[in-house]
């Protein structure tokens, strides 16, 4: 499958994001020795089998704000990093400054192959260029997708329509959802107020919830016109029913309107809330619930949609680059690539098949839906590069509790309209147009 080339021991250096909450630092790149941990494991025998074919030795550097770190080594024509891998939202600096290679352009490098995300691969081009994607080379990107945790022992207990049955015969809506969560307001301690402290909630909403059910509806903030150029979508005649509809539900009384995530957390360790719309990595402050909980992609906007949309946290998802500093990118896209095939059966296997599914999940349904969530993932540059203010609109009308979505799009478009028009000139330059 893989030419028959040796490279003499020489070292391939990854640049990968620190970060203050550990579970965003990266665990994907490199491994100094086996040590009992799944993932950590899994990524020592991948890179063995990486190192041996082609007598290279990987290498890290882990470090915070890796964004500005390569790029002043890509302007001081340092060529130290073979690979670089910030967080997605902060590295789109870099590629509109022209420091990374298209991927599209580097020898071995086979984006069409299923170990890399097709959904990044198209979303995130631009200009008719790849700069950075993701795949089984990476887990935080799974780590980072938004989903819907719920309650088994409440949703039977209430009665309640099997949410995988819905997801699976295409009528998960969010008509569904907020009708689910509207019979599971409960005053617990009869002191006749509701607070989230003490009382069962249909829904918890953090402040990104509105936003990840937009765009669990299939729209979008931007999308790439027929001649390759970024419009905006965003408002359109659906979209200015569905985002008013949205926000409204999201403020009902059965909502849960604490912000504290700790809180939240503790609520559905408790019992009290049935859905919860948090990143899937938060699993791990709810996976010794005393409780069978499923995990769900979030809901179509109506039966008419025709596929499921999980929203991709990209803030703190890496992106794979090869610094135009690189003068043997040829080599960085084998290694890149051997990587990514021989996660396959290794580090992805660890997180998904063995961590997920028999470590924190407890039924066979909640995998069938991993494998939607995943297959699903929406990535959106309109998004990333928050163009004109527009991706975070909707959640800031949530904090503000503001329905008026024609309103506040009408007062950022010009702004959004002079951004994109921006973006698109650093696109094309960064292309060599």
């Amino acid at each position: 499958m893989f030419p028959n080339l040796k490279f003499d021991g020489e070292e391939i250096v990854f640049l990968t994001e620190v970060n203050s909450y550990n579970a965003y630092t990266s665990q994907e790149i490199y491994a100094e020795e086996m040590n009992g941990s799944l993932i950590n494991d899994a990524v020592y025998t991948r890179n063995l089998e990486v190192e041996e074919q082609f007598d290279v030795k990987i290498a890290e550097e882990k470090l915070s704000n890796a964004t500005s770190i390569a790029s002043s080594a890509i302007l001081a024509g340092d060529d130290v990093y073979d690979v670089v891998m910030p967080y997605l939202n902060s590295s789109i600096k870099n590629a509109l400054q022209g420091l990374y290679i298209d991927l599209n352009t580097v020898d071995y490098l086979e984006l069409e192959n299923p170990w890399w995300d097709q959904r990044a691969n198209e979303y995130l081009t631009f200009g008719g260029k790849l700069y950075f994607t993701t795949g089984d080379i990476s887990i935080l990107d799974n780590e980072c997708t938004m989903v819907l945790f719920f309650n088994k022992k409440l949703a039977t207990e209430y009665d309640l329509e099997d949410p995988y049955a819905l997801v699976k015969s295409g009528e998960w809506t969010l008509d569904r959802l907020f009708a689910m969560s509207s019979e599971m307001l409960l005053d617990l301690n009869g002191d006749g107020e509701i607070k989230s402290e003490d009382d069962q909630f249909g829904l918890f909403a953090a402040t990104n919830v509105p936003h990840s059910m937009f765009f669990g509806a299939g729209e979008r903030i931007t999308d790439t016109a027929e001649d390759g150029s970024l419009e905006l979508v965003m408002y359109n005649e659906r979209s200015s029913e569905l985002v008013p509809y949205i926000i409204e539900n999201c403020l009902h009384d059965n909502v849960m309107d604490d912000r504290d995530f700790f809180r939240s957390a503790s609520a559905f360790m408790e019992g009290r809330v049935l859905f919860a719309g948090w990143a899937l990595t938060d699993i791990n402050s709810i996976r010794d619930s005393k409780f069978d909980f499923g995990i769900l992609p979030y809901p179509k906007y109506n039966k008419e949609q025709t596929e499921y949309y999980s929203f991709i946290s990209t803030g703190l998802v890496p992106g794979l680059s090869i610094p135009i500093t690189n003068d043997e990118p040829e080599k960085a896209g084998l290694i890149c690539e051997a990587m990514a095939y021989y996660s396959v059966d290794t580090l992805t296997a660890a997180y998904y098949d063995n961590a997920l599914n028999t470590r924190y999940i407890r039924d066979a349904e909640s995998g069938d839906m991993l494998d939607i969530i995943f297959a699903s993932r929406a990535y959106d540059i309109g998004y990333i590069y928050d163009v004109g203010g527009l991706g975070m609109m909707i959640e800031n009308m949530f904090g503000q509790k503001n329905t008026n979505f024609s309103s506040r799009y009408a007062g950022l478009k010009q702004s959004a309209n002079a951004a994109l028009a921006e973006l698109q000139e650093e696109i094309e330059a960064s292309a060599g147009e």
